[in-house]
């Protein structure tokens, strides 16, 4: 069993910032966040791998906590904890990958590897949004 912590930044036009990994590691497109360490909540992962990844400072009031997703790939189950990150940011400097990409949830829904799970997550989303 796997345990991630993820983050998903939104701006004011309901865009999401995901990371773009094609050619660095599968699945090509994903959320921005990772494996939470021996002693740490979600939270301090979370703000750690936001760190490490986006070179951005995260406060525990920057950011919400939507709760658990869990899914499995490759016959291993893993359980993400997904926080939000509103920002009117318009660049990260990304440490990993290719880079990332503002996208609509429609456009995310048509690259994101779990699609079916996103669905679900963006209606929480919009949800925490109002």
């Amino acid at each position: 069993m796997f345990y991630k912590a993820l983050l998903i930044p939104i701006n004011s036009k309901s865009e999401i910032f995901i990371q773009d990994r094609r050619g660095y590691k599968i699945p090509d497109w994903g959320f921005f966040g990772g494996g939470i360490e021996l002693g740490e909540t979600p939270l301090i992962a979370v703000v750690r791998e936001a760190k490490e990844e986006l070179s951005i400072e995260l406060l525990p009031e920057d950011i919400i906590y939507l709760g658990e997703h869990n899914t499995e790939y490759n016959n291993e189950a893993i359980i993400r904890h997904i926080f939000l990150y509103k920002t009117e940011g318009e660049t990260f400097d990304v440490k990993e990958g290719n880079g990332g990409a503002w996208l609509s949830a429609e456009k995310a829904l048509q690259l994101l590897i779990e699609a079916e799970h996103f669905a679900a997550l963006w209606a929480n989303i919009k949800k925490v949004l109002k």
